[in-house]
Parts: structure tokens; C-alpha cells; sequence
């Protein structure tokens, strides 16, 4: 007699393989190139794993997008982008489609479309990531189903904002030791437990369906059927007794006197149930765990030992915004500012949802918050003047500047301002005269070289630039410009030779009415002043690299360092603006300094 025997075994959650497809010229994502649907899979079938993801992704989407930015033009600009990223969309729409990429796959991918002109980017698309695969000759190749018998991907160029191909792929993966050209999911760890939990509610459900399930052997002492007889009695079997209408019906069945009556064994254990706790206990703290969830109360999994309190769920929600949201969340943003930098030079910040289950008008009533941050919060107008008020800037900087720190550096570096006198000149203007000292020392410099080092937009140096080439003062290089002799005869004619320096002084911006100092003015902008120093252009980059470093911030510049800070009335973003300007001077050092 046959044994018809089946054993069914989970799939092991190794490591997928990343393996060159040479006869398809792209790099498979997983040994099957099915990596990330299988991920999808599972999102789909374990309601405990697909719930995590659904509720992290929204967490790192966050309330709204914050636009930092260094005067009003790139604000509107930025807004008018956000509004309108896509001809489909608005940005936060797109930015939740991001953050679930990324907590599904630990990456996201975006189609980048330049305008014509390649001045800007025009448009930005999601592209699904489980779609997306590295070529063998560096580009990206995009296909809906790559399981498909015959796959005809579209291909894209990389990011790249120098070439500026008029479609690129923007392809981000979050780090993680071990992985090659793809991702890994940031929960790889437990995709065995995640199974499990999909074949869990797969037993389940198949032995609700069915009266006689796998725990069950009948056994008919009548003899061998034939085939026919054995398909008709498992048809009649089924016909009385499957399915959930039977459910706790009773099973009657007529022997003869000398005929051996059927048995029926229980397969099943008598402690399942505990068992099946237990599983499906383990199951739940493993997904958990490599979800790095400390707290199932914010996923609405209540344990023992919980009490499910406000406060404890404050508390609970403010430490995983801090442990795990926040820092994926920066790493978006950054990533995010990196591309949009190329609509409008601003830095987008995300920012986030209000801890669960905050109760304002309870902490109101305790004097914790006034009447009107409770109105605010609670998405009302505040009933005084509050957001008129004039606050400690330096304390409540939505920047992260600690004032008194950045003065210490400040004041390390520069010279005092009293040992140098400005140059008299007797051409052009100070701008000319500024872009032949560059030139007399710098042979073949180029004009986002001038433009980099005088803090000049490269328009405005491009009309210098033409003018002094048609008097004869400079003339172009292959790489570049190069003062003439006649440039040179009018430096020196014009008391302005080698001795000449250019510094940078803290001062109120050209333009601008008033003193250098107002009563208003930010205690940053009233200390520097005070200062009287002057400073080379490398002593700035030093100072923004010390101060990068202090703040942990890359992008820190001390460039952009402009004292204070406001926010544009009637909304919430924050610029760092203020009056005052780093401002170039042509000096020449005093003869009794």
C-alpha cells in the first residue's frame, strides 16, 4: 500500500542573492528576481507584520512638510513646487508613497524629468521600487511584472544633475552591512515568523471550511475501494460533514453485528491550544522585535503587563519617534532636500504627528500649556496676539544655533577691521575691481569659480565679465578668463596691485534702511557686529566646518549663518533672515596698522 504522504516546510528567509542576468543584462533581485514581490506577499497576508508597516510608513510620512529657507522668493517658489510636484499629485502625497517604499524594501526610487532647458527639474514621479532593477551598464531598467514570460523594461539614466538626461531614476537604499547594489527588508530577520503568521490564519481557516481536517484520520474497516467507490464515499463524506453549517453537528453511522465499526483518531494533541498560544505569542514578539518596536500599544497590540494608560502611550510614541522615526525621517529629508534643491534652493523638513492621544486641553486645565498653544494645537486661531509676540529667538531657534557657541568660533578666527583701509578706486566699480584681483592671481579661473569665491550671482559676474572683456581688461582662456596686460596696467595704475586683499564683513545687507544696528536687531547680529573683524574667505569655510562638526550637520554653512530667524507670518516655515549679509570689501592693510 502507497504511502500518499505530504510534508510541508517554511521557506527559509535567507539573504536574498544578487546575481547577473547576462543574457538580460540586469542584476537579478533575489536568485529568482522575485525578492521584493515576495515582500509584497507577505505586507499583504500577515495582518500583524502588514499592520507595523502601514503604521511606521505613516509615522515617518508625518503631519506636513516644513520649508527652510533663506529669504521669502525661495519660500513661494518652494510652496508652488510642493503643491504641484507632479502633473498627478502634491508632494505629501508623494512623500507617502516614499515612506512606505521604505519601510517595505529600506528604499524608494523616483523618477527625476528635467525641464527642456535643463536649467531645473520640471517634475518628480514615484516609481514603484519592487519594479525597479540595476542594469549591467549602470543605468536602471523599469518593468511592471518581471516574471512575465517576455519583459521589455524601460530604461532610465541614474541621477546625475551635471549630465541632466531629460528622465533619470533617483534610487536611495538605506545602509546596511552585507547588502550589495538592492536592499534588504529592514525587517529580514523575521520573515520566517511573518510566514508563519500567514500560514497560522491559512490553518485556521482551512479548518473552519472543512469538518475533517488534517488533525483527523477516519479510518473505514470495509476494505480496498476501488477507485470510483473511494472518490463517491469522500463525496458523500464531504457533502454531509465540510464546511462551517456542520459545525457541532453529530455523525450517526449504522454497522452490522460482525462488521468492525470505523475509527476515528484525533491527530491533534490535547494541549493545541496552549500550543498555538504560544506560537502565536513567539510569532508576535519576533515580528515586533524586528519591527524594533518596544512598545505594541502604538500598533494597538495590548500585552500583559500594560496598562495602556495616556501617559504611558505619550511616552511610548515620543521614545520610537526619537529611536527609529526621527533618524529614518532626517535621512529622507536630507535625500529628498538633495533633489529639490534643483527646483529652489531650500531644505525640506518633515514634521511630525502630534504624540498619540494628547489630551491639550487636559494639560490646559494643569497649566502646562496656555489657553492660546491649546487653541493651536487643537487647529484654532489663538485669541491674543501670541503669534505677534517677539520671543527669545536664541532660545527657541527652530535651527538648532546655539548663539553663544557660534560667537566663541567666530571670535577665534578674522583680524581686527581697524588694521586694514578700504582701496581708493579709479575704474569701474568695486565689482570689477574685485574680479581682476581674482584674475591677476588666478590664471584661467572660470565664472562659477569668481562667482563662488566674491558671493556674486553668476549673471551679475557674466555682465562684468563681458563688459571689461570689450575694453580690453581680460580676455578668455580655454579653461577660463585671464587678465590682459592692459587689465594689469589699470590694477596698478589704480593703486590696487598684490598687496591688495579681499576680506568679508558682518554688515547690514545693501539696500537696506536703517543703522547697521537696530533695537530689534538679534543679540547673534548685535555681537558680531561688536566684533569689528574681517575675514578671508577659507577662515568661513573653516569656521562652517567647525561648526558642522559641533552640530552634526553636514550641510551647516556659515555662509548662510545670518544671525537670526523668522517665521513668515501666516505660516509655519522658518527662514534664517535677517538684515544682515556677509559682505565683500577690496582692503589694503594700513601702513601703521
Amino acid at each position: 500500500m502507497e504511502n500518499n504522504f505530504i510534508r510541508i516546510n517554511f521557506a527559509e528567509s535567507k539573504i536574498p542573492i544578487f546575481k547577473e542576468n547576462k543574457s538580460k543584462g540586469f542584476l537579478t533581485y533575489g536568485a529568482d528576481n522575485a525578492y521584493p514581490q515576495m515582500l509584497i506577499d507577505l505586507f499583504n497576508s500577515s495582518p500583524k507584520h502588514g499592520a507595523i508597516v502601514t503604521q511606521k510608513a505613516d509615522f515617518i510620512a508625518g503631519d506636513k512638510t516644513e520649508i527652510v529657507a533663506y529669504n521669502t522668493e525661495d519660500v513661494a517658489k518652494a510652496n508652488e513646487a510642493l503643491d504641484s510636484i507632479n502633473a498627478y499629485e502634491d508632494f505629501d502625497s508623494l512623500k507617502s508613497k516614499i515612506a512606505q517604499d521604505l519601510e517595505l524594501f529600506d528604499g524608494f526610487a523616483l523618477e527625476i524629468i528635467w525641464n527642456k532647458a535643463k536649467t531645473k527639474i520640471a517634475e518628480i514621479y514615484h516609481l514603484p521600487f519592487q519594479n525597479v532593477r540595476h542594469s549591467l551598464d549602470g543605468h536602471y531598467l523599469y518593468a511592471e511584472d518581471w516574471t512575465a514570460r517576455k519583459v521589455e523594461p524601460e530604461h532610465y539614466y541614474p541621477w546625475n544633475p551635471n549630465t541632466r538626461e531629460s528622465k533619470q531614476v533617483y534610487y536611495f537604499k538605506m545602509y546596511k552591512a552585507g547588502c550589495g547594489e538592492y536592499p534588504t527588508a529592514p525587517y529580514q530577520s523575521a520573515l520566517k515568523y511573518i510566514e508563519i503568521d500567514t500560514e497560522i490564519a491559512n490553518f485556521h481557516l482551512n479548518s473552519i471550511k472543512s469538518g475533517f481536517s488534517a488533525q483527523t484520520l477516519l479510518q473505514l474497516f470495509k476494505g480496498i475501494p476501488s477507485p470510483e467507490e473511494a472518490r463517491q464515499t469522500i463525496r458523500r463524506f464531504k457533502d454531509n460533514f465540510s464546511g462551517t453549517d456542520n459545525a457541532g453537528s453529530i455523525i450517526i453511522q449504522f454497522n452490522d453485528p460482525n462488521e468492525t465499526p470505523s475509527v476515528v483518531n484525533n491527530l491533534a494533541p490535547s494541549d493545541f491550544d496552549k500550543q498555538f498560544d504560544i506560537l502565536n505569542n513567539t510569532v508576535q514578539e519576533e515580528i515586533l522585535m524586528s519591527h524594533r518596536v518596544t512598545s505594541p500599544m502604538l500598533f494597538g497590540i495590548k500585552t500583559e503587563g500594560q496598562l495602556g494608560g495616556r501617559n504611558e502611550l505619550i511616552e511610548a510614541f515620543e521614545a520610537f519617534q526619537t529611536s527609529y522615526i526621527e533618524p529614518r525621517q532626517n535621512q529622507m529629508d536630507r535625500a529628498l532636500s538633495s533633489i529639490f534643491k534643483y527646483i529652489t534652493p531650500v531644505k525640506l523638513k518633515t514634521k511630525n504627528k502630534p504624540p498619540i492621544g494628547l489630551d491639550y486641553i487636559e494639560l490646559f486645565e494643569k497649566g502646562i500649556i496656555d489657553r492660546d498653544e491649546a487653541r493651536i494645537e487643537l487647529g484654532m486661531s489663538a485669541t491674543t496676539a501670541m503669534s505677534e509676540q517677539v520671543k527669545c529667538e536664541s532660545c527657541e531657534n527652530p535651527f538648532g544655533w546655539d548663539d553663544d557657541k557660534d560667537l566663541k568660533v567666530f571670535a577665534e578666527f578674522g583680524e581686527d577691521a581697524d588694521n586694514f583701509e578700504s582701496v581708493p578706486l579709479e575704474f569701474g566699480d568695486a565689482l570689477q575691481a574685485m574680479i581682476l584681483q581674482w584674475l591677476y592671481s588666478n590664471e584661467g579661473i572660470t565664472l562659477e569659480t569668481l562667482s563662488n569665491n566674491i558671493k556674486k550671482p553668476v549673471e551679475e559676474i557674466m555682465r562684468e565679465v563681458d563688459d571689461m572683456a570689450q575694453r580690453g581688461l581680460i580676455e578668455s582662456v580655454e579653461d577660463g578668463f585671464r587678465i590682459t596686460p592692459e587689465g594689469t596696467t589699470t590694477l596698478e595704475n589704480s593703486n590696487v596691485g598684490t598687496e591688495i586683499v579681499t576680506r568679508y564683513t558682518y554688515e547690514k545687507a545693501p539696500g537696506i534702511s536703517g543703522g547697521d544696528l537696530l533695537p530689534t536687531s538679534r543679540d547673534f547680529c548685535q555681537r558680531m557686529i561688536r566684533l569689528n573683524r574681517v575675514y578671508t574667505r577659507e577662515e568661513i569655510d573653516q569656521i562652517s566646518v567647525i561648526l558642522a562638526r559641533e552640530y552634526n550637520d553636514p550641510g551647516y554653512s556659515a555662509w548662510k549663518r545670518r544671525g537670526g530667524w523668522m517665521t513668515i507670518k501666516g505660516t509655519t516655515t522658518h527662514v534664517p533672515y535677517c538684515r544682515h549679509i556677509w559682505q565683500p570689501q577690496l582692503l589694503r592693510r594700513r601702513i601703521n596698522g
